[in-house]
């Protein structure tokens, strides 16, 4: 059944299951409301059977999907295909909005810098976390990217020097991406609400495909991840 519904929502791409509705006034006066392209909760066991690559140092239960240290710097947690290559137009306006659950116990307790967001094969962008013990130095999350493979390459920051004096892990982060505007912004529930917002310098070829990435930083980064949901959406003109 979650097979079903992945196939639906790639179908809609190419308006074979929802086609654009007619509007009542020209296109050059009006725009067309935004839709929905793709949209998935991924809970563990559903990255376990979707995911084209999941990093061995995992542990697993039907609640949580764990990472634990590892032997490489930058290196790939997840990669699940969402959108594939040859779908979209490359200038077709879209949004990404990714909302992650992790183990707060985790966050709180020991190495966790996390990176999330979405790639084409040649760029990744998207936001760096941060675990409890670099809110001192560090915002909660920022503007990040680079080069995706089995560990990201050529990383850049953007806005990492932002302090907050933030005391607690949230557990949860909402990452917002405009792909046609290069930008980007993160929340957390921080003091009534942490928001900080992105400029990349790489523009996705969408084209090629959209793929959702996770990595950590360091090689003994762990992280516990409850679920991500992803809802892509075709912004209106």
């Amino acid at each position: 059944m979650q097979k079903f519904f992945h196939l639906i929502s790639i179908m809609a791409l190419s308006g074979l299951v929802f086609p654009v509705a007619h509007t009542c006034c020209p296109q050059s006066s009006c725009s067309a409301p935004g839709k929905i392209i793709y949209h998935q909760t991924m809970t563990p066991l559903w990255l376990e059977a979707h995911a084209s690559y999941i990093d061995r140092t995992r542990t697993q239960s039907a609640k949580q999907i764990t990472f634990n240290g590892g032997s490489v710097i930058n290196a790939a947690l997840l990669k699940v295909p969402m959108i594939p290559a040859g779908v979209i137009k490359v200038s077709i306006p879209l949004t990404v909005e990714i909302t992650v659950a992790n183990d707060v116990n985790i966050g709180k307790s020991v190495d966790s810098d996390i990176r999330y967001g979405v790639s084409d094969g040649v760029n990744f962008v998207g936001f760096q976390t941060w675990d409890k013990g670099n809110y001192n130095s560090f915002p909660p999350c920022h503007g990040m990217e680079g080069a995706p493979g089995a560990a990201m390459s050529k990383v850049r920051y953007d806005g990492i020097n932002l302090k907050t004096g933030a005391s607690t892990y949230p557990g949860q982060f909402v990452f917002t991406l405009k792909l046609d505007e290069r930008w980007g912004s993160c929340f957390t529930a921080h003091n009534g609400g942490f928001v900080r917002t992105a400029d990349y310098n790489n523009r996705l070829t969408l084209s090629q495909g959209l793929t959702l990435e996770v990595y950590k930083s360091d090689r003994a980064e762990r992280v516990g991840i409850k679920f991500i949901k992803v809802t892509i959406t075709q912004d209106g003109t």
